[in-house]
């Protein structure tokens, strides 16, 4: 199974931003100066991990709606770098894109996104303080990407599975993930969604927006130099299936 495509956006390398960092001092800008400008211009260090097979993914048919629950890991990105002549390493936003669908019926809000029980959520897997950094490769841990399917216990038995592996996933207040996006409600056809997270970004967002998104609160500025960014299929209640096509994440870092 292919679980990822890693790459950078031409131009965006950490080489190419280094170069022309110093292109511009060597016009004699003060590196204050230079940084500044390149900000302003959104001109950073970019990682992507892109996955284009499709995955599904049911909530199952049990009597009890309630026990119907299913999550299951579709991709993985690269670890965010921070090297030893790095002072300073920072997230600066992510830009996600997303194309899938829910199960293409529904008793109502037919084409609505609020109140939708197929979603994607995104999570922060990060090594576990003190542990050595030979920690097992995410990759390899074959039952995270299995299917979850216990509404008791939730994302809380991913990071029991975790545990032993020297990885956890970041706490989100109460919760182990951040809700991205959510499908449109009763379409089969595939939606294409893109949206982007920032470090400047605050306050919270319980409810989505008119097209589906979630704004992400704390996302980015969780984010830590080795951190590793996961895409998760949800759905819940009966019936109810999250469809995906395709996704990408993009990972916009500054360092000094």
């Amino acid at each position: 199974m292919t679980i990822a495509v890693i790459a950078t956006p031409p131009g965006h390398s950490r080489a190419f931003v280094r170069q022309v960092r110093s292109l511009l001092s060597s016009l004699h800008i003060p590196m204050e100066l230079v940084l500044y400008i390149m900000d302003i211009a959104d001109y950073h260090p970019t990682l992507r991990a892109e996955r284009k097979d499709g995955m599904h993914i049911d909530a199952g048919w049990y009597h009890d709606t309630e026990a119907c629950w299913a999550a299951v890991l579709y991709l993985i990105s690269p670890p965010i770098p921070c090297y030893l002549e790095d002072t300073y390493c920072r997230v600066k936003k992510t830009l996600w894109t997303l194309e899938g669908h829910d199960q293409g019926w529904a008793d109502e809000r037919r084409g609505e996104y609020q109140g939708a029980c197929s979603w994607y959520d995104a999570c922060i897997f990060r090594r576990v303080p003190g542990e050595p950094r030979v920690s097992t490769s995410l990759e390899i841990i074959s039952d995270l990407w299995g299917e979850f399917r216990n509404p008791g216990t939730g994302m809380l038995e991913v990071q029991e599975l975790l545990k032993p592996t020297g990885w956890l996933l970041v706490a989100n207040g109460d919760e182990l993930t951040w809700r991205l996006q959510n499908n449109r409600i009763a379409e089969r056809q595939d939606h294409r969604h893109v949206l982007e997270w920032n470090v400047d970004q605050r306050g919270i967002d319980p409810d989505a927006k008119a097209d589906g998104s979630f704004a992400g609160a704390g996302f980015v500025q969780a984010l830590q130099p080795g951190d590793r960014i996961g895409i998760w299929l949800r759905a819940k209640q009966r019936g109810w299936e999250c469809h995906i096509k395709e996704a990408s994440v993009e990972i916009m870092y500054e360092f000094h």
